[in-house]
């Protein structure tokens, strides 16, 4: 990882000769049994602590480590995971890759998985303050390559000068030739519609509004798609009581319970698709309004076209629309799965209105239809 200015130090990663003291106080971490169980129940514990122990590197750690269990999460809860586009990436420069956003942890790893194995450095990774706690996550997210993005509330001061300051990180990473991964919204999608906020491209551009820096990070939106949606019911639960205008509270150790069912939960197929980097040709310098909006609107049509429609979408969106359109796209047992899920789900929550919460849970894996280009001609 490049040497950053130390006016990032308190939002960077870990640098190699900080590794050893955080694998030392992983290992001797009381989390560290109970996260690695939830893992993988057959693992050795202690062969583990000294396979940490004797970490000295990020890439070390993300190779020895890191690869090895995101592998071991795609074998036990996935039945495939396929990519397209990493082979086109050009690793010769710095990548700003935005993404959609359906699983906490699980979009970012697999497309550091998708790079290694095209041969491509791993890239750096945003890290929600709100996820930073206890001291065990923060130290395995620093070796990580995960970077600090302040998800508090605050004045328009401080969030102005904490957009700034994550502009300019993001700004001379990739200008300094490495990579970097950012969803394209403020947490994730929970109402099935992958939509970028324009805010998000203007605080790239908050130290500049030229048509020079949005192509100088060599913005390249990428599409994540699960057959099984992650956190399904916890997401149509947290938009549900979102519903009369109030801001959502989460509850303490909330973050913590989506991070793990979104971790161990079935997910069916998967699969990650690579875009390429957005066209600025017809921007004009200084940017306008409506070249930011173009920023988003390409992002978002990348991400809709490689987003891959699963049964379980089609299904759903029939299901929303008690239609039988694409019936011939799912067969009968999957309904039946579905539907047996579905009520499980809503079932656990009798204090709320299911069917209200049913409509919910739908549009979360019916969104992506009405949004691909194709899907409802």
């Amino acid at each position: 990882m490049i040497q950053l200015p130390k006016e990032f130090d308190d939002i960077r990663p870990y640098y190699d000769s900080e590794i050893p003291a955080a694998m030392e106080r992983m290992a001797s971490d009381p989390l560290l049994i109970p996260a690695l169980k939830f893992l993988d129940r057959d693992i050795d514990v202690e062969v583990f602590k000294a396979r940490l122990r004797a970490i000295r590197t990020t890439d070390q750690f993300q190779l020895e480590v890191m690869l090895p269990l995101c592998m071991t999460l795609v074998g036990k809860t996935m039945t495939s995971f396929t990519s397209t586009g990493a082979e086109s990436i050009d690793g010769s420069y710095g990548t700003l890759y935005i993404s959609n956003h359906r699983d906490i942890v699980m979009d970012a790893y697999l497309h550091q998985i998708v790079l290694h194995e095209h041969g491509l450095e791993t890239c750096h990774i945003t890290f929600g303050s709100n996820l930073m706690e206890p001291r065990f996550v923060v130290d395995f997210g620093l070796s990580n390559k995960m970077f600090k993005t302040d998800r508090k509330t605050g004045n328009v001061r401080s969030f102005l000068r904490s957009s700034m300051h994550l502009s300019a990180y993001i700004n001379y990473v990739v200008s300094h030739g490495e990579s970097l991964w950012i969803a394209q919204r403020n947490g994730r999608t929970k109402d099935g519609l992958d939509r970028t906020e324009p805010g998000l491209v203007r605080m790239l551009l908050i130290d500049g509004n030229k048509k020079s820096q949005v192509e100088a990070l060599h913005i390249t939106p990428l599409s994540i798609s699960y057959q099984w949606e992650p956190c399904d019911i916890l997401k149509a639960v947290e938009l549900y009581r979102s519903l009369d205008g109030q801001p959502y509270v989460k509850a303490p150790g909330e973050d913590l319970q989506s991070i793990i069912t979104g971790i161990t939960s079935p997910k069916g197929n998967v699969h990650l698709s690579v875009g390429h980097p957005i066209d600025v040709s017809d921007f004009c310098n200084p940017l306008r309004r409506e070249d930011i909006h173009s920023v988003a609107a390409q992002i978002d049509a990348q991400v809709w076209k490689g987003y891959r429609l699963w049964d379980t979408n089609y299904l759903a969106w029939d299901l929303l629309n008690d239609s039988s359109r694409f019936a011939g796209l799912y067969a009968p047992e999957l309904r039946e799965r579905f539907l047996a899920k579905m009520q499980r789900d809503i079932g656990g929550y009798p204090a709320l209105d299911a069917t209200k919460l049913r409509e919910l849970y739908l549009k979360i894996y019916a969104g992506p239809v009405y949004n691909n280009p194709e899907a409802l001609k």
